[in-house]
């Protein structure tokens, strides 16, 4: 395999998008035939015109990881190791991307945040092509249109670790896997070479931000504090979003509740997610105006949603924070039994998730009301998806969920196709002969295959069929997640809760 003109097309790459500068090509160079165990050179010319027009790196990385496969070099489970050490020679040190990136920010913060994610996406960080592979689709609901995504990319994750994860947090290097060590490292379950992060302050401490490399949505990044130090939901954590929307004004900013079964997948690293994206619950309407005789200026509403959502906006950015405050403070301690809501028994249940946003000269914030509360019926949470609706999702309902846009496990993606293969009788179903990773789903092949009819269906209808079915499941997922139900009796329970906080009804 002549090798040569890959290492040429790859420098040549670098110094067309990733900014290499002339005089370190030899130098980049030197290093890269250092690790293809090459130790001479023959340069070539390449096709200068298709290299530019790349929009990532894949066609230029993957020969130069397929020969180090071929001679031995690496074995087949290191590619994405190597391709990340490959790549890191010819990007940027991390300085310099910092410099680089205020420089813009100080003009123009958006250009700032679309030069870092392209550069992202450019140093093959941001992983655009496994991104591509995920199966998106729009379904319109009962309160707007919930965005479903089936990612392909990393594994399903399970509550108990999380949860476990908070209470044996280990000394490990990196102590978790957003610590700002992860900046390079290479070892373990992240490949993080090209990782490339920019500083920034919150509530006057030292955070950090950087985009997600299998991101849901738009330039999907997280604000990770700089210290290692569990999460948490306090007046300073919503101080800290207002922060970050007059850093970044263009994207929302969120902080997941700081509970088990309810938060993040992290809960032992103090984090934020945001990013370009208008999310569905963003588009919802009003249910019910609300009024505060103390706060006049602040415009409130229950969010007609499908979880209990309390949306609060202002122009006077410390008014509305100290009122949220109030919120978090008043929702900490509060129980009623009727609906199942007990603040505290031999742990913490009340936490709320807070979203900040702008919107034109005004600042948005929406508490989501969350309860982690277990029973016996309920072993994974009262107010967490129910047990029937876990062969789509068992992961905690965390801020992006439980804004609409539901990220599925990539596991579905293999399940979705076998169970259009039944609607349309390409093959038979047989309750007895399920495989053991299709059990799970046995009801709702059922429930699917009852709507259907005994006819045939064609592929496009079979898919639309399964989606459908998946898209109400989506939907209950979130009614579950509920504090206070939609009807009657959730509504006069939501309004006494926030009658304790002097709101009531326009």
């Amino acid at each position: 395999m002549l090798i040569y003109p890959s290492v040429e097309s790859l420098l040549y790459y670098a110094q067309a998008h990733l900014l290499l500068d002339d005089l370190d090509v030899i130098w980049a160079r030197n290093l890269i035939l250092d690790e293809l165990k090459l130790h001479d050179y023959v340069q070539y010319e390449v096709d200068y015109d298709a290299i530019e027009a790349l929009d990532r790196p894949d066609s230029v990385i993957e020969p130069l990881v397929s020969y180090a496969v071929e001679n031995g070099i690496i074995t087949e489970d290191k590619r994405e190791y190597f391709a990340g050490k490959l790549m890191n020679i010819v990007c940027k040190r991390p300085a310099e991307i910092t410099d680089m990136f205020g420089d813009l920010h100080r003009k123009n913060p958006q250009k700032a945040f679309d030069w870092l994610y392209d550069y992202g996406i450019k140093s093959d960080y941001i992983k655009l092509g496994k991104i591509s592979e995920n199966i998106k689709w729009e379904a319109k609901g009962t309160r707007g249109k919930l965005e479903i995504t089936v990612n392909t990319c990393r594994p399903e994750k399970d509550n108990r670790e999380t949860a476990a994860a908070l209470k044996n947090q280990k000394s490990e290097y990196p102590a978790c896997s957003i610590c700002k060590e992860n900046e390079g490292y290479a070892y373990g379950g992240q490949i993080r070479q090209t990782l490339r992060t920019v500083p920034v302050t919150l509530g006057g401490e030292e955070w950090f931000w950087q985009f997600s490399p299998y991101a849901y949505f738009n330039q999907h990044g997280i604000a990770v504090n700089g210290e290692h130090v569990p999460m948490k939901v306090d007046a300073s954590t919503i101080e800290k979003l207002f922060d970050f929307v007059d850093f970044m004004p263009n994207y929302f900013i969120g902080c997941n509740a700081a509970l088990p079964r309810i938060g993040g997948s992290v809960l032992t690293h103090d984090h934020f997610q945001g990013g370009a994206k208008v999310m569905p619950m963003h588009k919802a309407p009003a249910r019910i105006k609300l009024k505060n005789k103390e706060y006049p200026y602040i415009d409130m509403c229950i969010v007609d949603w499908y979880n209990s959502v309390l949306r609060l906006s202002c122009s006077n950015r410390e008014k509305l924070i100290e009122f949220a405050a109030k919120v978090n403070d008043a929702w900490a301690s509060y129980s009623d039994e009727s609906v199942d809501i007990i603040a505290e028994t031999s742990e913490k249940h009340n936490a709320i998730t807070p979203i900040v946003r702008r919107a034109d000269d005004k600042y948005v914030l929406e508490i989501i009301l969350r309860n982690n509360r277990t029973t016996k019926e309920y072993p994974d949470g009262i107010f967490h998806a129910h047990p029937e609706y876990h062969n789509i999702k068992s992961e905690s309902i965390g801020l992006i969920e439980a804004m609409g846009l539901f990220v599925l496990p990539g596991r579905l993606a293999k399940q979705i196709a076998e169970i259009e293969k039944y609607v349309t009788k390409e093959e038979k179903y047989n309750e007895s002969k399920l495989s053991p990773d299709m059990q799970c789903h046995k009801a709702m092949i059922e429930r699917i295959l009852k709507a259907s009819g005994s006819g045939k269906l064609v592929p496009a209808e079979a898919k639309l069929n399964v989606r459908d079915e998946i898209n109400r499941i989506c939907e209950e997922i979130l009614v579950n997640t509920a504090v206070f139900k939609s009807d009657e009796k959730g509504k006069a329970a939501f309004m006494k809760f926030l009658a304790t906080l002097g709101i009531e009804e326009k």
